[in-house]
């Protein structure tokens, strides 16, 4: 048997979601975007590469300028 959750911790999830939402919209570009998108969904560099039309190269490269984009925001955030 589960319990219901806890009504503040639903409301604190959902204001930290919001503000990684806003530090992604506001500082990656679309390109930057959708590979974070498909990183996070388990996709390799290569699977990344050819769903983007991109090379493996661009894909890191992108990933090294998301990691420093988004560095000291979600920091903020703990």
């Amino acid at each position: 048997t589960g319990t219901a959750p806890d009504p503040e911790e639903l409301f604190l999830r959902q204001e930290y979601s919001s503000s990684v939402e806003r530090a992604l919209d506001e500082r990656l570009t679309p390109f930057e975007r959708s590979v974070l998108d498909l990183y996070l969904s388990g996709m390799t560099y290569s699977e990344i590469a050819q769903e983007v039309g991109r090379g493996t190269k661009a894909v890191d490269n992108a990933l090294q300028r998301i990691r420093k984009k988004l560095e000291a925001p979600l920091s903020l955030l703990n």
